[in-house]
C-alpha cells in the first residue's frame, strides 16, 4: 500500500517537475513581448536608478528657467502667467544671448485683443474726425496707437520671439492635451536634421497642435512636448522623435540642442534616434544641481548682470513651470512629482553626453533568451542533486551572476530584464525544494512547536535539521564563553521603583542581546542582570574569540551611548563587567528528558565567569583569558594585565584587558598601556622603583589597573616577597 502511494506521489511530482522546467523558460520571453522594463522590473529599476547606480553625465551646459511658486507670489501672478510676461521674459532673456530658448509651453489660440480694438477703433475715430487735423488730436491718435500696440500681447510675444531668433515652442498631441481643438494645427513641419525620412518612430502625434501661425514663424523651431508613460505611468524613456502622419516631430530636448548647436544638429539628430529607434530609457541624475533662475529675477534682471550673463550666456535655457497650481508635475524614478521640464533637461544632458540606454537591443535578447536556457539546463540537473543546499548554492550563484550582468549592462547602456529572469531561477528552485521538503515539514513543525518558547531559534533550527540532537547529552568543542554583569546591581534596584527597574532591564538587556545575536553568539540564558552566551556553539565559528571579544566592546560602547538618556531620566549610572574565555566545554542539552536546556559546561566557563568578577579588582570593565587572547589578538589591541591564580586552580593564568579593534587606539591610550606594560616587566622583574615610576606615570593618565600595582608596589617595598614569588597574584574571591 506505501509503495502504491509512493508511486502515484511520485507521478504527479513528475508531471509538477515538468511544468516548473516549463516556467524557466516563460518570464524571459515574455518579458520581450512587454514593454521594458517591464512591470516586474520596475520597482528594481527604480531603485538602481535612484539609489545604487552611478548616475547620468550632466553639466551646467543647460539652465532651467523656472517659473515657481515663489515668483508667482513676488509677481503676484497666478498661472497661467499672462501673455505679455511671456514676451517680456523672452526678451529679458535673450539680452543675455543664450544658446537656444525652448519655451515648455505652446499658444495654440490667440489672446483677447478686445481693449486693442477698441482702442485702434478710437484711434480711427479722431482721425475721422476733425480733430486729427490739430496736433492735439494727432497726438491722441498717435499715443492710442502705441498703447494699443504695446497692450497686443499676441504681437508683443511675436516680436519678442523673432527678435531672440533661437525660441523653440513646443508642440502637443491634441489627443493628450485637453482644450486646444482646432487650433494650432500644424501641416508641412521641416524634416528634423540627422533623422532619416523611413524611420518610424514609436511615439506618435494623432492631431499635433502647436502655436497660431506668426508666432509659429517667428519661432526658430517647433517641438514635441509629450513624453510617454511607462504602464504603470511613470516616466523612464523618452521619445526625441514623434510621428505625426508622415511627418517627423522633433522633442523639445533635441530641438533645443540643434538650435544651440547647428554645426552638430546632423549628427545629434542621428544619435537621437540610434537607440531603440528614438525611444530609449533615460539615464537619470541629481536634477537639484541644474543651474536654476527664477522667473522672478529674470524678469527683475538688468542688461549689465554679470552673474545672469554668465549663467546664461551660450547655454540652453529652458523655461517650465514647477508652479503647484501648474499641475506639471510628473511621476519619474527619481520622485513622485518632479517638475516636467526636468525630465527634458535630463535628456537634452543625456543626448549631449551618448548617456542613453538602451533595452531593445539584440544583445539584450541575446543575453536573456541564454540565461534562460541556463536556467532550464540547470533545473534539470538539480532534480539529479541529492543535497537541497547544492540546489540553492547554484541558483544563488547564477542570480547573483545575472543580477551583475544587468547591473553592469544597466551602468554600460543597456537594460537587462532581471526579476524576469530571477524569476525563472527562483519559481523550479522553489518548486523542486517545496516537493523535497514535503514529506519533512510536518515533523520539523513539530519540533519548532514543541522547542521555540525555551530554546534559542538557533537551536531550535539545528535540531529542527538533525532531530538526533533531541537526545539528552553534550558533545565537547571549542568555544567562547561570555558573562556580562551589572556593577553594584543591587544597589540600583534599591534605588528605582519596580517599574523603572523593569524598564532599565528591558532596555539594557535588550540592547546587549541584541549585540551579541549579531555578532553570531548564542545566548545560553539571562539571569537577572546577567548575560550568559557562547560562540562557536551549536554552530561551528573558526573565529569564536574574535566574536566573543568583539561582542564585548560593543556592548561597552553601547552602554556608554545609553548611560546619558538614563541618568537624563533620573536613574542611576549602570556600568557593566565582562569576562570571555575561550576553550573546551561541554556543550549541548542538559537536563531531563522532558526539559531540555542546551548550554555550556566546564573549566573555561567557570573561568569566564570569574574573570567577570576579577575585573572589579582591576578598575576593568572586560577581561579575558589568555586562550581568548591568543585567538584574537590579530583583531583585537589587547595588553596583559596580571597573572592570577583562581580559586580552586594551583597555577597562576595570564589575563588580558582587551582595548579595542587594531588601528582603533588612539595615540594617549597607546602611551598609557605603553607605561603599564613597562611597569608590569620591572614588577616582575622585582625592579619596584622602576615599577613604580612607571606605574605612577600610568596612573596619572587615568590608568586604573596602574594604581592597582601600585598599591601592591608599596606593600612588597615593606615586605618584599620570598625566592619563589612568580608575580602570580592569588585572587581569593569568585
Amino acid at each position: 500500500m506505501s509503495g502504491v502511494a509512493t508511486t502515484r506521489a511520485e507521478g504527479r511530482f513528475r508531471i509538477v517537475r515538468w511544468g516548473l522546467g516549463l516556467m524557466a523558460l516563460v518570464p524571459p520571453f515574455m518579458a520581450f513581448s512587454d514593454q521594458q522594463p517591464t512591470w516586474l522590473d520596475r520597482p528594481l529599476y527604480d531603485l538602481l536608478v535612484r539609489e545604487v547606480l552611478p548616475k547620468g553625465q550632466h553639466d551646467d551646459s543647460v539652465v532651467f528657467i523656472d517659473i515657481d511658486d515663489v515668483s508667482l507670489q513676488d509677481l503676484n501672478q497666478r498661472w497661467p502667467i499672462p501673455r505679455l510676461m511671456w514676451a517680456r521674459l523672452v526678451r529679458q532673456t535673450a539680452q543675455f544671448q543664450p544658446a537656444a530658448i525652448a519655451l515648455d509651453a505652446f499658444f495654440p489660440e490667440r489672446a483677447d485683443k478686445s481693449d486693442v480694438e477698441l482702442a485702434l477703433e478710437t484711434a480711427d475715430r479722431i482721425r475721422d474726425d476733425a480733430l486729427d487735423a490739430t496736433p492735439e488730436g494727432k497726438s491722441i491718435a498717435e499715443d492710442l496707437d502705441r498703447q494699443a500696440q504695446l497692450r497686443d500681447a499676441d504681437l508683443q510675444l511675436t516680436q519678442a520671439i523673432a527678435e531672440a531668433g533661437n525660441v523653440i515652442l513646443g508642440v502637443a498631441d491634441g489627443g493628450h492635451t485637453a482644450g486646444v481643438g482646432e487650433y494650432g494645427k500644424m501641416t508641412g513641419l521641416p524634416r528634423v536634421p540627422g533623422v532619416p525620412s523611413t524611420l518610424t518612430p514609436s511615439l506618435s502625434y494623432a492631431t499635433p497642435r502647436g502655436s497660431f501661425k506668426e508666432l509659429s514663424m517667428a519661432s526658430r523651431a517647433q517641438a514635441g512636448l509629450h513624453v510617454p508613460y511607462s504602464e504603470d505611468g511613470v516616466m523612464r524613456s523618452y521619445g526625441f522623435v514623434a510621428r505625426a502622419d508622415n511627418q517627423h516631430v522633433p522633442s523639445l530636448a533635441l530641438a533645443a540642442v540643434q538650435v544651440a548647436y547647428p554645426t552638430r544638429a546632423a549628427a545629434l539628430g542621428a544619435a537621437s534616434v540610434a537607440v531603440d529607434a528614438g525611444l530609449p530609457l533615460l539615464r537619470w541624475f541629481d536634477v537639484s544641481k541644474v543651474p536654476r533662475v527664477r522667473l522672478s529675477d529674470i524678469l527683475d534682471a538688468k542688461p549689465d548682470d554679470s552673474a545672469l550673463r554668465a549663467a546664461l550666456k551660450g547655454r540652453i535655457v529652458f523655461v517650465g513651470v514647477s508652479a503647484v497650481g501648474a499641475s506639471d508635475r510628473q511621476p519619474t524614478p527619481l520622485r513622485s512629482d518632479l517638475p516636467g521640464t526636468y525630465v527634458h533637461i535630463v535628456a537634452t544632458q543625456n543626448l549631449l553626453h551618448g548617456d542613453l540606454v538602451s533595452s531593445k537591443s539584440t544583445v539584450s535578447l541575446a543575453l536573456t533568451s541564454l540565461a534562460a536556457l541556463i536556467a532550464l539546463l540547470l533545473y534539470l540537473a538539480w532534480r539529479k542533486m541529492i543535497s537541497s543546499s547544492a540546489v540553492v548554492l547554484t541558483a544563488t550563484g547564477l542570480m547573483a551572476i545575472w543580477c551583475i550582468v544587468g547591473f553592469i549592462g544597466l551602468d554600460q547602456g543597456t537594460w537587462l530584464p532581471i526579476a524576469p529572469v530571477l524569476l525563472a531561477i527562483v519559481v523550479p528552485m522553489g518548486g523542486e525544494l517545496v516537493l523535497r521538503a514535503t514529506t519533512a515539514e510536518e515533523s520539523r513543525q513539530q519540533i519548532r512547536e514543541a522547542f521555540q518558547f525555551y530554546l534559542s531559534p538557533t537551536v531550535v533550527e539545528e535540531l529542527v535539521n538533525d532531530p538526533d540532537k533531541l537526545r539528552l547529552g553534550g558533545s565537547r568543542r571549542e568555544v567562547s564563553a561570555f558573562f556580562s554583569d551589572i556593577a553594584g546591581f543591587t544597589t540600583i534596584s534599591e534605588q528605582l521603583d519596580p517599574a523603572d527597574l523593569t524598564a532599565l532591564l528591558n532596555e539594557y538587556l535588550g540592547a546587549m542581546t541584541e549585540i551579541v545575536l549579531e555578532e553570531g553568539g548564542t545566548v545560553d540564558k539571562d539571569i537577572g542582570d546577567a548575560i550568559v552566551a557562547m560562540f562557536g556553539a551549536p554552530l561551528d565559528q573558526p573565529d569564536h574569540a574574535v566574536r566573543a571579544v568583539r561582542s564585548a566592546l560593543r556592548c561597552s560602547r553601547r552602554l556608554d551611548e545609553l548611560r546619558p538618556t538614563w541618568v537624563a531620566r533620573g536613574w542611576p549610572e549602570v556600568h557593566a563587567r565582562i569576562g570571555v574565555n575561550s576553550g573546551v566545554a561541554l556543550v549541548g542539552n542538559m537536563g531531563s528528558s522532558k526539559r531540555f536546556d542546551y548550554t555550556m559546561l566546564g573549566d573555561t566557563v567557570n573561568l569566564a565567569a570569574r574573570l567577570e568578577g576579577a575585573n572589579k579588582a582591576y578598575g576593568t570593565k572586560l577581561m579575558i583569558g589568555a586562550t581568548t587572547a591568543e585567538l584574537a589578538r590579530e583583531s583585537i589591541a589587547l595588553r596583559e594585565l596580571d597573572l592570577v591564580r583562581v580559586k580552586g586552580k594551583q597555577h597562576g593564568v595570564a589575563i588580558f584587558e582587551p582595548l579595542g579593534l587594531r588601528g582603533e587606539i588612539d595615540a594617549a591610550t597607546d602611551r598609557r598601556v605603553k607605561m603599564f606594560a613597562d611597569g608590569l616587566r620591572a614588577y616582575r622583574d622585582r625592579r619596584w622603583e622602576d615599577a613604580r615610576a612607571c606605574l605612577e606615570g600610568a596612573a596619572q593618565a587615568g590608568d586604573l589597573p596602574a594604581k592597582v600595582f601600585l598599591k601592591r608596589v608599596e606593600i612588597l617595598l615593606k615586605e618584599p616577597p620570598g625566592p619563589d614569588w612568580d608575580g602570580t597574584y592569588e585572587m581569593t574571591e569568585k
